[in-house]
């Protein structure tokens, strides 16, 4: 190797080479910045269609399990899910209850009836929220509104005002379906 071929080796970067370098990871930096802050609100949004599919799969079985007793038809029924006996809506997880059927054990509320139904057939981790206020710090964090027919779901770290939430509404007559809505706007 001769003399010139041995600097050029040793040579590197160029200032201009490193200011360009700089620019370009400034330039992706600013780019790519967003996708990241927003993980937090995509977490929670992805949280919350998880819970609507669960739902919708503990509905569909509670359903059929009403079906088979025969019970799909009654505005408020015991059902034997196996594991535990719960009261359902029309065969579905309720939201609110006309009356609590003569075979119930009177021991809670109506807003603890639904609690308690909706825990049982989700098997969830679930804290009863009475203060629209109250921060979640379980999994998850239960509203019931009662005459108002809809359940919010709230993720943990959140609470009810903070309109990150899924709300599910029951059904009122047989062969009616629950819907749910998704509030975003604090997510």
């Amino acid at each position: 190797m001769n003399a010139s071929n041995r600097i050029k080796l040793n040579a590197g970067f160029t200032l201009i080479e490193l200011v360009v370098v700089i620019i370009i990871l400034g330039i992706l930096s600013v780019v790519a910045a967003p996708k990241f802050i927003n993980l937090k609100s995509d977490a929670h949004l992805s949280v919350l269609r998880g819970l609507q599919g669960a739902i919708s799969s503990g509905n569909a079985l509670a359903y059929s399990k009403a079906l088979i007793q025969g019970k799909e038809t009654q505005a408020v029924a015991n059902v034997d899910l196996g594991a535990a006996e719960v009261i359902l809506a029309y065969g579905y997880i309720p939201t609110s209850l006309n009356g609590v059927p003569q075979g119930a054990k009177k021991i809670d509320t109506e807003s603890n009836i639904i609690f308690n139904s909706i825990t049982s057939v989700l098997d969830i981790d679930a804290a009863h929220l009475i203060d629209s206020s109250e921060v979640v710090r379980g999994d998850w964090g239960v509203m019931t509104h009662g005459i108002d027919m809809y359940v919010s779901f709230v993720p943990k770290g959140l609470s009810v005002d903070s309109l990150c939430m899924l709300e599910y509404t029951g059904v009122n007559a047989a062969g009616e379906h629950p819907m749910f809505t998704i509030i975003d706007s604090g997510c």
